[in-house]
Order: structure tokens, then C-alpha cells, then sequence
């Protein structure tokens, strides 16, 4: 019998087959996929495993390909990838978490050795799950399609965002610019050249703002 990350693994390695089944063979976003695929697989599967995060994945993928995607890239073009392998690595996480379980081994439950009563509820619910099984597919297309962001989902790379804002916010009072009560501004003692905000930084908060407005329009269009 499977080990309860074993089958973990499972599911995000077949998730990510479907994914890249979708892709044209021989593209660089395949190869990419594939790519980031590795790198995040092989961080969840660690004795130790690791959060694959699109900064991480990065830098470990260009340390044996140059050509890698970039952090931003992987956050922006190849999240879906990383979605799958980010919720892996909570559910392996996640202890108390019950070992899931697949829709292959839901069919392959054995009902021969059960009165003929049970038997006939258990085969029933086994086609009602497969029949939602189905659905949900058909739907959770129709939202990667439709919005890249997931309604009900808020990116999880907001806590490190969150925390480096709050480190830069907090630095500024000890920094060469003014606040007052209207703004905050370049002042006198201000050096040319000064940095007023990393580029990493800069670029995260963009791209989370971008989400939040997404899913803000997704949970809308949903209400109307």
C-alpha cells in the first residue's frame, strides 16, 4: 500500500503530466514546465522538504541551466506548475492531514467480499464519484482558462511579500526621506541616487497587487 506521501506525490506527479500534455511538443514553455516540474519535485520529495517557491525554484534551476526561467517569469507564466507542487508540499506537511486518495484507487475498491446490500451502496457511490470526479475536471478547466488567478485563492506568497513590505515601510523612518502628514517625500537631506525600493521587491508587489485585483473581479463576476 502507497505511504501517505507517496500518494501525495502521486497525485501532483499525474497533475503535472496533465498539464504538460496540454503543452506542444518540442516549445520552450513545455520544456520549461518540465524544467520547474523537476526542480519542484524534487524539493517536495526531500527528506527534508521544501517550500517550492518561484524564487527558489529559480535559483536552483540555474544552477546547472543558465537558461532557466527567472523568478518572475515562473510567477507569472508558470504558476500553475508551482500551484501543484506548493499544495503538495502543505498537504506532506500537514501531519494530521488524512492520507488522500485517488479516483483510480476509489475504482478499484474490492465490493466482492461485501454482503450484496453494501455492495450495490458502495458501487453507487463509486459512480457518483467518478461523475463529480468528471465535473470538477470540466470546472476547474473552464477557471484556468478563464481567470488565471483562482477566485479562492490568495497567492501564497503573500506572507513573504507581506513581511519584506513591512521591513521596508518600518526602515523608511530611519531612511533620508520625509513623512508628513500628507505625504512622504523626498527631502533636503536626500542623496542623489538614493534607492527608494528594490526591484525584487517592487516587481512582487506588482504582480500581488495584479492577483488581488483578479480575484477581486473573478469573485464579482461570479456574484452576477
Amino acid at each position: 500500500m502507497a505511504s501517505r506521501i507517496g500518494t501525495i506525490i502521486a497525485i501532483a506527479d499525474r497533475k503535472s503530466a496533465v498539464l504538460l500534455e496540454a503543452m506542444s511538443d518540442g516549445s520552450k514553455a513545455k520544456a520549461n514546465v518540465e524544467g520547474i516540474y523537476g526542480i519542484c519535485r524534487a524539493l517536495v520529495h526531500r527528506r527534508t522538504p521544501l517550500l517550492p517557491t518561484a524564487k527558489l525554484v529559480a535559483e536552483e534551476g540555474r544552477k546547472s541551466n543558465p537558461h532557466f526561467p527567472l523568478e518572475q517569469t515562473i510567477y507569472n507564466s508558470y504558476s500553475k506548475v508551482l500551484k501543484i507542487w506548493r499544495k503538495a508540499y502543505y498537504d506532506v506537511m500537514n501531519i494530521d492531514a488524512d492520507a488522500p486518495i485517488t479516483q483510480d484507487q476509489v475504482a478499484n475498491i474490492d465490493t466482492s467480499i461485501m454482503d450484496a446490500s453494501t455492495q450495490n451502496i458502495v458501487d453507487r457511490l463509486k459512480a457518483i464519484i467518478s461523475e463529480l470526479t468528471q465535473r470538477c475536471n470540466v470546472l476547474k478547466q473552464i477557471i484556468d482558462d478563464g481567470v488565471p488567478v483562482s477566485a479562492d485563492d490568495i497567492p501564497e506568497t503573500a506572507d513573504e511579500v507581506m513581511c519584506r513590505l513591512g521591513r521596508w515601510l518600518r526602515s523608511l523612518a530611519d531612511g533620508a526621506f520625509h513623512l508628513d502628514e500628507i505625504a512622504l517625500k523626498v527631502s533636503r537631506k536626500t542623496p542623489v541616487g538614493t534607492r527608494i525600493i528594490d526591484a525584487d521587491l517592487f516587481n512582487e508587489l506588482m504582480a500581488f497587487t495584479d492577483d488581488y485585483e483578479r480575484i477581486q473581479k473573478a469573485r464579482k463576476a461570479t456574484k452576477t
